[in-house]
């Protein structure tokens, strides 16, 4: 009987060691990078709320990021993101930081990763721009001459977007990021003339610097929230 005894708990103790072992090596438990999801002008975190769900369900780190978009400059709000990416990267020291972005929320980690104290792992991931107003967006500046446009837009980064014709006073984005910019083309608006989501025409979506290009069919409002822009931009990242 105590022979019989002793060989269960023998395999009992193997087994449990295996078991410890696989789990140890399970990828799944490795900790991955972190995407922080960064919404546009006049947005809250809810703009990227599906976004930011389908990243957390591949196992990704996710800070679905949201900040006061009319009642600070673009470089003063990038200087607020860049505290957070400081936490993020002491946090996780080994890890890279990406990124996903809405509109004006591409101009805004534009910015922040051209800030000296930007941490490093910032400068090294990849960032997926939704229809980022790269060139301005004309339909801002036209709607200039109107007092509740300029009400709307306020007198911070609301403004800047109303004023620049381009962004590249914010800097460029360093060269060991690699960047995708998607821009949408269903918009029907007379006031830009060109291929458009309705707020920011194609082209205007482009940067100076090497990056990959996409246009989808989507609306300006709405492009954070379509299957398969989600979908480029999570293939984008994980590459």
């Amino acid at each position: 009987m105590f022979r019989i005894i002793s060989l269960v708990l023998l395999i009992i103790i193997f087994n449990s060691n295996i078991y410890a072992k696989n789990k140890m090596q399970d990828p799944i438990n490795i900790k991955k990078e972190t995407v922080v999801c960064i919404h546009g002008f006049y947005r809250s975190k809810l703009n990227m709320i599906i976004i930011a769900k389908a990243f957390r369900k591949k196992g990704y780190d996710v800070l679905n990021y949201g900040y006061p978009s009319r009642k600070k400059k673009i470089e003063d709000l990038a200087d607020d993101l860049v505290e957070k990416l400081i936490l993020i990267s002491k946090k996780n020291p080994s890890s890279k930081i990406s990124f996903v972005t809405h509109s004006m929320g591409g101009l805004v980690l534009r910015s922040a990763v051209n800030k000296t104290n930007c941490p490093m792992q910032a400068k090294i991931g990849k960032a997926v721009l939704l229809a980022p107003p790269n060139k301005g967006a004309i339909i801002a500046r036209q709607l200039k001459k109107y007092r509740l446009a300029r009400l709307f837009f306020g007198k911070k980064a609301g403004r800047e977007l109303m004023n620049y014709e381009n962004f590249d006073h914010l800097g460029i984005f360093p060269k060991e990021i690699d960047v995708l910019v998607i821009a949408g083309n269903s918009g029907i608006n007379p006031l830009i003339g060109k291929e458009n989501d309705g707020k920011v025409a194609v082209e205007e979506t482009c940067l100076s610097t090497s990056h990959k290009h996409i246009v989808i069919k989507s609306g300006h409002a709405l492009i954070a929230y379509n299957k398969n822009v989600i979908r480029h931009a999570m293939n984008f990242i994980n590459q």
